[in-house]
């Protein structure tokens, strides 16, 4: 049996070489080799990052993990996280330090330790076999990794062999000089290189197999950027991005039976990038046979033209790139030491935007529940900076107010109390104090963001009036209101609404669970930068849920109504809304972010991560109509998170401060 499986594999072995004109069909073997790929050998890197730094300009933020470049003394706006890496190819440590801290010492190691890693199967490659003795080729075939490939060969002969693979899977034809066969590299290609010598035995009754395991002949140069944070600003309309030279990447002609790199020449390159990005990332991958030449390296970002969202339209369209004129386009440096053949040299651009820091008043009884995200664990989430900070991970990207405080002005680590809580009284001399902070002549502490809580339950006219004013003013007001079914709360709507007919209605009680209605992927509050909420709950805390009626829908964006799914159902009112027009935002629950760390289905639905300071559901909602107790989500945590961050959004690009892109472009 195996006798016939070499006749066939001597004949289909005459039809290879029938097709050939280097060798004469009638070599023939006496054994098959079995050929595989065993992988391509990496290097481990020498993970050396180097500094980082903005060259032609300080008109914008430049951070890496070792330097940073601000602009014009204000840390706020477009900024740039500039992440280097250099690691093998086949590692995407860039990734993963893309959200790290410093670069520690231990990262700068220059010890470079081999390993391999598989080929893609399906990826070709091509082997030639040439007989020692007399240099003669003996068989060329191309082979996928992946697929056994078999060639037959002779007892007693030693063989010398080449491979090589540009690690894709487009075909390669057999050269056309097979006595000193070449190939070209491109800068758009990874090429591949391995070679040895082999003896088969003059005996042997086996197969021989051979093991094939490549090393890179290139440098691979991989050029990031990412605009995803920048993207929950503006619409980004064009990315142009290229190298300040031209002659960076170079080819060359590689000779396989020396192992030479010959003909090496600069293939010009310059732009990068030049269009949009439905994902807002663009990422281009290149090669070069001289690692010299690109051991440092510099991106420019040419153009940068965006629509911001929410500001007035006549200054809406700004170029980020030339904002701060035309000869001050962002400019990067890369610098790599020692760069080698078989690196990654890797320049990642984070294209942020961060919000310099905002003030809060909140307002609330200031119990320890946190009604108003002044004080306990609800401003511990609020306060930390992996969600609202200068962190390389923070979700929302903003300036601290005083180091190691956070992006709040005033606060402190445990509160923000001091300067910026007022206790609820339904007294003249509060209504007095509020109407002074909010005023717009206010030059010392006015707010840019009002958080309301429980215990207001009456809005007083005074307070009307202060709070419709600082609205029109473009003040920014969370509230969360229960009790509160009074005229006093009518005529304050109908104020906002410029209407007669809005009621206020309390219903609803503790454990209530209220579905959360819409589903447009695009809305900040449903699939906001800390969850989304679409087809989830939020739960009623330990008081009553409030609930407006003739709401203008067409002014509004309504969030739930008052038929929770554990209760019986009421008539149609809105207990979640977002106004379309001012910076306003209402939920019917005074303690809607209220906690105590208990696992009670009725009372404090707020919930959050203590160690990542990440908004978690809660397992929450009593028992009725159907509903078995806890079995589902309350969301308050995740809501709220996406509300401030609307909140911050809209404080920054059309809040009572001047927005600070209002101002023309300089030339």
């Amino acid at each position: 049996m195996k006798a016939l499986i070499y006749i066939f594999g001597i004949i289909g072995t005459i039809c290879l070489a029938g097709c050939s004109k280097d060798y004469s069909v009638a070599q023939v073997g006496n054994m098959m080799l079995r050929i595989d790929v065993a992988g391509v050998t990496e290097s481990i890197v020498v993970a050396n990052a180097a500094n980082s730094r903005a060259t032609t300009n300080t008109t914008f933020s430049n951070i890496s993990r070792t330097s940073t470049t601000t602009m014009n003394n204000d840390n706020g706006g477009f900024y740039v996280d500039h992440v280097m890496s250099q690691t093998s190819v086949g590692s995407n440590v860039e990734n993963i330090r893309a959200a790290s801290a410093e670069v520690t010492d231990s990262d700068r190691s220059s010890t470079i330790n081999r390993a391999a890693i598989p080929m893609q199967n399906g990826y070709r490659y091509r082997i030639l076999l040439y007989n020692r003795n007399s240099g003669q080729l003996w068989r060329t075939v191309q082979g996928t990794a992946g697929t056994p490939l078999s060639m037959e060969g002779q007892t007693g002969e030693t063989y010398l062999w080449y491979a090589y693979s540009y690690n894709d899977s487009e075909a390669l034809p057999e050269p056309a000089n097979t006595n000193n066969p070449s190939i070209e590299t491109s800068i758009n290609r990874d090429f591949l290189y391995a070679s040895g010598e082999i003896t088969i035995p003059t005996n042997t009754q086996d197969d021989y197999n051979l093991s094939i395991v490549f090393e890179r002949k290139v440098t691979q140069v991989h050029i990031k950027i990412d605009a995803t944070v920048l993207a929950r600003f503006a619409t980004i309309n064009n990315l142009n991005a290229a190298f300040d030279r031209n002659d960076y990447l170079k080819k060359g002609v590689f000779s396989i039976r020396s192992n030479q790199m010959n003909a090496v020449e600069a293939v010009p390159t310059e732009v990068i990038f030049n269009a949009p990005s439905s994902d807002n990332t663009w990422e281009r991958i290149y090669y070069t046979v001289d690692p010299a030449s690109v051991s440092t390296y510099n991106v420019v970002i040419n153009d940068l033209p965006v629509r911001f969202d929410g500001v007035r339209e006549d200054i809406s369209q700004r170029n980020l790139a030339t904002y701060f004129g035309a000869a001050n386009r962002p400019t990067f440096t890369n610098e790599f030491e020692n760069a080698a053949i078989g690196q990654r040299l890797s320049s990642i651009l984070n294209l942020n935007y961060r919000v310099s820091p905002l003030r809060i008043l909140h307002i609330s009884s200031g119990a320890s529940y946190g009604y108003a995200l002044e004080r306990g664990p609800a401003w511990d989430f609020l306060n930390a900076s992996e969600n609202f900070g200068d962190l390389p991970e923070s979700i929302v990207k903003m300036d601290s107010w005083s180091p190691g405080l956070g992006s709040w002005a005033g606060g402190n680590r445990t509160q923000n109390a001091a300067e910026n809580r007022m206790l609820y009284a339904a007294t003249a001399a509060f209504d007095n104090r509020l109407t002074a902070r909010l005023a717009a002549t206010n030059n010392t502490n006015r707010p840019d963001i009002v958080i309301i809580g429980y215990n207001m339950i009456n809005i007083r006219p005074a307070v009307a009036r202060a709070l419709n004013n600082y609205l029109d003013n473009n003040g920014v007001v969370i509230m969360m209101l229960q009790d509160a079914a009074n005229n006093n709360t009518r005529s304050f709507f109908n104020t906002m609404f410029g209407v007669s007919n809005i009621g206020a209605i309390s219903n609803g009680t503790a454990g209530a669970m209220y579905p959360i209605v819409g589903n447009d992927p695009n809305d900040k509050i449903l699939n906001g930068p800390f969850g989304d909420v679409r087809g989830r709950h939020w739960g009623e805390d330990a008081g009553t849920t409030l609930g407006l009626t003739n709401i203008p829908l067409s002014q509004v964006t309504v969030y739930s109504n008052g038929n929770a799914i554990n209760r019986s159902s009421l008539a149609n009112r809105v207990t979640m809304f977002k106004h379309n027009t001012k910076n306003f935002f209402f939920i019917g629950d005074g303690g809607f972010v209220s906690y105590n760390g208990g696992r009670s289905f009725v009372i404090c639905p707020f919930n959050y991560d203590t160690r990542a300071k990440r908004p978690l559901p809660k397992a929450y909602g009593n028992a009725g109509s159907g509903y078995s107790a806890g079995s589902r989500n309350a969301y308050n945590s995740v809501v709220i998170a996406n509300v401030m961050a609307w909140a911050v959004e809209r404080a920054e690009l059309q809040g009572i401060r001047q927005w600070r892109y209002a101002a023309p472009p300089r030339p």
